[in-house]
């Protein structure tokens, strides 16, 4: 008999040891799946309240594109998430009984109706109970009751009064079945099925979640998220030209982002100082080979970012001669090549009216720019500055100020632009990580439904396959950025004075060590865990589009070891950050 536990995307089967001394390390916990089976009859409303627990609307295509149809009518509907990679949901007809042989694995029971429950919901709920399974009661459609008993009771209704009261009479069938306290309502609305009482369900789904040591979160997780435009547009492509035109588009779209160039412009001040802030966002101290240095520059002068290959910073010539004809002094330095501008001002200087002009003139061509102070010595202002000023200490950089420019330029520039500054920056602070974290996640969809696409090579004993040498590349990739690699490692080491294998000590990830093929299908297994068989049922049950039911499971795996390995980086990436900033 198939379970859930049988079709688990994450249950870890270690394979056997390919030689002596050699161990698989056990799955972390938080890469187990969660599940949730929702049983009812037909057009009691499971999709939309399913939909809804996962943040959708019914008829977004946002939603469409979250679920597999069963091979068999009547059967099992499984909705994914891929902001949610470990939750999945069970919708389950309620006739015949056939949600008996599922909910002894599920984690949690959702037994829904639109009316009265009746002796089948009361014989389900008794059988869960038996087996000590977490189990819910879910009411649909009470706003139609709410609105007819308020059209008929006129003056005398009163909202609190109805809902309790049907509360009462909901739970009556319930009763006489043995238990210490009555089974939790839910009380869900037809027309908005987001209020009521949906978010205290979704609130116990994740301490349910909780209490069985698989925790997650049915908030967004901030990073990034697929937009139903993107989700237009990908089916679009699907009915265009299939998978080949599917590829084609995910590739370009990935392209579009990977390939984004930012180039960011200072000028004015004193070039001392500007040249010491422009050397500190290159991850060099003045003086070094390569550094930024003399006075102002007759001609712009690139300075290429040391960690990033498509962004630049540009020391621009001072105004002098022209400083009366702003228009002239842009185009003489190309000022459309620039994706932004910092404006330099001596201490505690007063915008002069040439800085005005300038800024106007800036603005006339559609460029953004900030001023940036300096301050004498290391001396900062006691209180906040003010909008579009921003005062910086080449010795004290990163600090309040710094932080406050990343979210200034955060609100100003595309998130393609941000993504490709905040990865020309060196790990300056834990902030600066956690956004380099958050600028490398807008890919990680993209990437794994790539993989998942192409999938060139399958992974030994399981029914999916994965394009191992993209994902292999991509990791390896965010190991660089997040400043984890020997040259990366070699500098910072060279900086604070703390010898690299100390530093190499702090890094705690199998991906953040090293990323090669062998680790990433390791991973794979792990993420997934299911074998052949098993998943070639699970396939068979669940067809969607052919190689797209392949490429569903597949994307799962490659989603969650991709998110997992940049989450783990990330943190090494602190550690090592934080052991360099205090070298006793």
């Amino acid at each position: 008999m198939e379970t859930f536990r049988d079709l688990s995307l994450t249950e870890f089967r270690p394979p056997e040891d390919e030689g002596e001394g050699q161990h698989e390390d056990p799955p972390p916990e938080d890469c187990w799946d969660f599940s949730v089976a929702v049983a009812g009859g037909p057009g009691v409303g499971k999709t939309v309240l399913i939909q809804a627990l996962l943040g959708f609307s019914e008829n977004g295509q946002h939603s469409r594109a979250a679920f597999l149809h069963p091979n068999k009518p009547n059967g099992p509907l499984l909705y994914l998430h891929p902001s949610h990679p470990g939750l999945t949901f069970w919708e389950l007809p309620l006739d015949d009984g056939s949600p008996e042989k599922w909910i002894s694995e599920a984690d949690l029971l959702l037994l829904v109706t639109d009316a009265q429950f009746t002796q089948a919901h009361v014989d389900l709920a008794h059988s869960a109970l038996i087996q000590a399974k977490r189990l819910c009661l879910v009411r649909t459609k009470v706003d139609c009751d709410m609105h007819t008993l308020k059209r008929r009771m006129k003056e005398d209704y009163s909202r609190v009064e109805v809902l309790a009261a049907l509360r009462t009479v909901i739970l009556q069938p319930f009763n006489d079945l043995p238990m210490k306290e009555a089974l939790p309502l839910y009380l869900i609305s037809g027309y908005e099925p987001h209020k009521l009482d949906a978010p205290a369900l979704k609130a116990k789904i994740e301490m349910t979640s909780k209490e069985l040591g698989r925790a997650l979160c049915l908030a967004q997780q901030g990073y990034e998220v697929i937009g139903y435009e993107e989700i237009a547009e990908l089916q679009s492509a699907l009915e265009r030209g299939g998978i080949s035109e599917m590829v084609r588009f995910i590739q370009s779209s990935l392209d579009s982002l990977l390939d984004t160039r930012f180039d960011l412009a200072l000028m004015g001040g004193n070039p001392g100082y500007r040249h010491s802030i422009l050397n500190s966002l290159r991850g060099l101290k003045d003086g070094e080979d390569g550094s930024a240095h003399g006075g102002n520059p007759e001609n712009p002068i690139e300075y290429a970012s040391l960690k990033y290959p498509k962004a630049s910073l540009w020391d621009l010539p001072g105004m002098e001669s022209l400083e009366s004809q702003p228009k002239k002094y842009l185009e003489s330095v190309h000022i459309n090549r620039y994706d932004f501008t910092l404006l330099f001002l001596t201490p505690w200087q007063e915008a002069s009216s040439s800085y005005r002009s300038l800024v106007l003139e800036l603005k006339k061509e559609g460029k953004k720019s900030v001023f940036i102070q300096d301050c004498e010595g290391d001396e900062m202002p006691p209180g906040p500055t003010e909008d579009g000023v921003f005062v910086l200490s080449p010795a004290k950089l990163p600090g309040p100020e710094f932080h406050r420019l990343l979210l200034h330029l955060e609100k100003k520039l595309s998130s393609h632009k941000m993504r490709a500054f905040m990865l020309s920056l060196p790990n300056l602070s834990t902030e600066v990580i956690q956004k380099k974290k958050e600028a490398l996640y807008q890919e990680v969809w993209k990437v794994a439904l790539l993989s998942s696409l192409v999938a060139s090579v399958p992974v030994p004993g399981l029914a999916i396959a994965c394009d191992l040498s993209l994902l292999t590349a991509r990791l390896d990739t965010y190991r660089q950025e997040l400043g984890l690699d020997a040259d990366s490692l070699a500098n910072l080491s060279h900086k604070s004075g703390v010898p690299v294998p100390k530093l190499m000590l702090e890094i705690q990830s199998p991906a953040g060590k090293g990323v090669t093929r062998e680790l990433v299908q390791k991973m794979l297994g792990s993420a997934t865990g299911i074998g052949l068989e098993v998943a070639g049922v699970f396939l068979h049950r669940f067809p969607l589009l052919g190689p797209l039911a392949t490429g569903g499971f597949a994307f799962h795996a490659s989603y969650l070891v991709l998110s997992r390995c940049l989450e783990a980086m990330a943190e090494d990436a602190q550690r090592v950050l934080s052991r360099a900033q205090s070298p006793v």
